[in-house]
């Protein structure tokens, strides 16, 4: 059935089931804020006011600050992406970046000052007010805001069977207010809505109402944290397919390498595919790419403003352009705070040879292929390679390959015993 597939979709538009995979490849990044505040080292969290149930300010208030002290914000998404989807554990190629980016102030200190002045704890405290605890403690800025929920049943019968759909409507505001100025330096409107649904006995076992609320809540909280710091982000990216036919094949080799994590010989050959066709955008942007998987927006910027610019009607090259431009920011916030990410160090002689042609050596690893000092097997034979592996090609004389072997000797097999 599926080969039958894949001829009908030969016949009708002229490619294989393979040429129809999407090369995508997924990973985490670290993502700018939609407003950055990098002047901002130490902040406080007064307690939010959840308008409808009192109760429930903890569980944001107590988020955002367990969001802004968590060193790796994102990459595991330990809350089940807030409650609301599937695990996302993979990995990241950015090193030494920890995401508690902020100094923050004990809850306890915060608390004691409220307390000492007679202020507010019900999130009704003004702007003002604010900025007068925050210089006490020595703060930059306050963090403030309020939520309210909507929990609600709505019963259907499906096929004669009672279902019954749980839903949770979460919606919240936050300020980041300045000590310095007591005016709102950002402020941001967020709605997150949870629901579950059941049909007959399985509907005793949905989660009540209140334990919908805390994880639209805790929602929230982490969005109203992501407005505001930088954190990681599950990203995934749509490589480019470069269908010129000298680069086709090495191409896919770079997407095989990434799909497997091996990034590092992924690299070489996307830089050599780009200095070959340096007027291809897809080489650029798949060059860019990579780059930014590891941290260095400014080559990505590069490479990103290189393939906007040679095709200007591509919208996801000008989304990438324009990313990029906040990850520099967001490299410069990295280094002022001393959390530089560490550069990767590519191979410049991998990049060299990353698109030379290669042959893999005919039989098994037990088999022993004779490697002729000249292109003539009545030559003295200077190695016996197994069977298996794959040889760069340096140069094809006659009926005989010259191969790279180790050490940077060459030598020549006959063709008759390559694949």
């Amino acid at each position: 059935m599926k080969k039958l597939i894949t001829v009908l979709i030969v016949l009708i538009f002229g490619f294989t089931a393979a040429e129809l995979k999407a090369q995508k490849i997924e990973c985490f990044i670290l993502k700018a804020p939609e407003k950055p505040f990098y002047h901002i080292k130490k902040i406080g969290v007064l307690r939010f006011d959840c308008t409808n149930n009192r109760r429930k300010s903890e569980v944001v208030t107590n988020t955002v600050i367990a969001d802004l002290l968590d060193r790796q914000r994102g990459i595991y998404n330990k809350t089940q992406l807030f409650g609301l989807g599937k695990v996302k554990e993979g990995r990241t190629y950015l090193k030494g970046v920890q995401t508690d980016f902020y100094d923050v102030v004990e809850r306890e200190q915060l608390d004691k000052i409220l307390r000492e002045h007679r202020l507010s704890l019900s999130g009704a405290i003004d702007e003002s007010s604010a900025a007068e605890v925050g210089k006490i403690l020595g703060l930059d800025a306050i963090i403030m805001g309020n939520v309210h929920y909507i929990a609600k049943d709505e019963r259907t019968t499906i096929m004669k069977n009672p279902c019954l759909q749980r839903k949770v409507i979460a919606s919240g505001s936050m300020k980041i207010i300045s000590v310095q100025t007591a005016k709102i330096e950002g402020s941001k409107n967020f709605t997150v809505e949870y629901k579950k649904s059941a049909c007959g006995s399985s509907t005793s076992g949905l989660p009540s109402r209140e334990e919908m609320a805390d994880v639209a809540l805790k929602g929230l909280a982490h969005r109203f944290v992501n407005y505001f710091t930088p954190g990681y982000q599950h990203t995934e990216f749509d490589l480019e397919k470069i269908k010129l036919k000298a680069y086709r094949e090495k191409s896919k080799e770079m997407v095989d390498f990434l799909e497997s994590g091996d990034i590092q010989r992924a690299f070489p050959i996307a830089y050599a595919v780009f200095e070959a066709d340096s007027y291809n955008p897809k080489a650029a942007y798949n060059l860019g790419v990579i780059y930014e998987m590891v941290g260095d927006y400014e080559e990505a910027s590069h490479y990103y403003d290189i393939a906007y610019e040679l095709d200007y009607n591509n919208e996801k090259f000008q989304k990438a352009a324009e990313r990029a431009k906040k990850g520099i920011a967001l490299m410069a916030f990295l280094k002022d705070v001393g959390r530089p990410v560490q550069p990767y160090n590519f191979s410049g002689k991998a990049i060299s040879t990353a698109l030379a042609d290669k042959v893999t050596i005919k039989g098994s690893s037990a088999d022993r292929t004779p490697v002729f000092e000249l292109p003539d097997k009545a030559s003295n034979i200077i190695a016996r390679i197994p069977g298996g592996l794959e040889f760069k090609v340096v140069q094809k004389q006659s009926d005989f390959y010259k191969i790279q072997l180790r050490g940077n000797k060459t030598g020549f097999v006959h063709q008759s015993d390559v694949k």
